[in-house]
């Protein structure tokens, strides 16, 4: 069963590649409880199985992963940047629950960029190191009308160094698993029978006491 599954999301990823990246990117950032780095790590470790390090894959990196993933992100994340354009603190008040974000959450973001003295960087570094949760960033610049362009730009560019790196993570971890396949596999199976020995051993026990 779950074989059955593994199988059919690698399939998932491998025949649409990029463009699962991209839509699932947005969707991440609209329902926030799924983590972006989710999609990158598993998207990451599906399409680029195997690779070895060289220019040529790093440009595919790039292309199939990195790209569409930032992209995902800077389009997803105007949802919020444009309700709370447009409607203000009452929309975080009323939809905040829903979120996992609070007005509170949305000020802390504000405290941190006035005390920044380079508003872009600020942006731009809150997009690179995913401390900030996204969706705060996203309600925050909406709120204080944050310039669309410099918006797009900073969040898109963030987006770009924040996935790069998960991608490089996922990469070489897959490369790694991929090595120790066999002995990950062989102590699976020294595990499961020492469960399965354990388990009958507890059977017998009870067996005997009655």
């Amino acid at each position: 069963m779950l074989s059955n599954i593994t199988g059919t999301v690698e399939a998932f990823f491998i025949s649409n590649g990029s463009w699962a990246v991209f839509f699932g990117c947005i969707i991440e950032q609209i329902i926030v409880p799924i983590p972006a780095s989710l999609i990158v790590l598993s998207s990451t470790f599906i399409i680029m199985k195997g690779a070895e390090f060289s220019l040529a894959t790093l440009c595919t990196l790039f292309i199939k992963i990195v790209i569409p993933a930032s992209l995902g992100i800077t389009l997803g994340s105007l949802v919020y940047y444009i309700l709370a354009y447009k409607l203000g603190t009452p929309f975080i008040e009323r939809s905040g629950k829903y979120l996992g974000i609070s007005v509170k959450d949305v000020e802390n973001v504000e405290k941190q960029f006035k005390e920044s003295h380079y508003d872009d960087i600020f942006i731009f570094l809150a997009r690179c190191i995913p401390i900030i949760p996204s969706v705060a960033v996203n309600l925050f610049c909406g709120l204080i009308k944050y310039d669309l362009k410099k918006y797009l730009i900073t969040t898109f560019t963030g987006s770009v160094v924040q996935i790069f790196a998960w991608g490089m993570l996922a990469w070489f971890s897959g490369n790694i698993y991929l090595a120790l396949e066999d002995k990950i596999s062989f102590l699976g199976n020294i595990v499961a029978l020492i469960i399965v020995a354990s388990v009958l051993y507890y059977i017998v026990q009870k067996k005997r006491k009655r």
